[in-house]
């Protein structure tokens, strides 16, 4: 049995462990961020990231299998992050029992969340090109749309016309974010929102009259 003490010091160890770990992710992350100012992503090499973070290249193995796990991960974690934003603050059993300042306040948040990482949305952007950005993002946003139609009962004329409905709406909002991207994120994120909402919530919802 450990007693208080050991208990303790078997504590202070993991955060230091953890500490560590993360303080290596972030000089990873900051290399990577640093060098594609300087070069594309095609020419940055293991050895290019391990000695921008000051690491050996064994470290970085122990993390990432290459450079694409390593913008796959960003990826991934974004994309997490974006989707529970939406899917815990977009909730009822219709879209008119949304809130209209609830969802302009949701749409703000998921523009300032992109805004707040922008470092990592820009290494996305760079390594993956904006094609692939797009697509990745777009079937993403896909699936959440079509899962939010079910929940909301949106009945139109056929399955068909509604997944062409939400493809026009996905590829739409992508096409907005990435222009914002790519842009610079110039404009504020209350701009985008209401890009957002005059585009579709007042635009394509409610000529199809959802």
């Amino acid at each position: 049995m450990w007693d208080n003490q050991h208990i303790a010091e078997k504590g202070c160890l993991f955060l230091k462990k953890d500490l560590r770990v993360q303080k290596t992710l972030n000089a990873i992350d900051n290399a990577i961020i640093t060098l594609l100012e300087q070069k594309p992503f095609e020419s940055i090499t293991i050895q290019d990231i391990s000695s921008e973070a000051m690491i050996n290249r064994g470290t970085f193995y122990t993390y990432y299998k290459d450079k694409y796990e390593l913008i796959e991960s960003y990826q991934n974690s974004m994309m997490t992050d974006i989707e529970q934003l939406l899917y815990k603050n977009i909730t009822g059993s219709s879209l008119k029992d949304v809130d209209e300042s609830d969802l302009n306040n949701t749409i703000l948040k998921m523009f300032q969340y992109l805004k707040d990482n922008r470092k990592r949305v820009l290494v996305i952007a760079n390594s993956l090109g904006s094609a692939e950005l797009a697509k990745y993002f777009s079937q993403h946003m896909f699936d959440f749309y079509k899962v939010k139609s079910r929940e909301f009962g949106v009945e139109l004329d056929s399955e068909i016309f509604t997944d062409y409905l939400i493809t026009y709406i996905t590829n739409a909002h992508i096409g907005i974010i990435l222009k914002w991207v790519k842009g610079g994120f110039e404009e504020s994120i209350e701009e985008m929102a209401m890009f957002i909402e005059k585009f579709t919530i007042n635009g394509v919802f409610k000529t199809v009259g959802i």
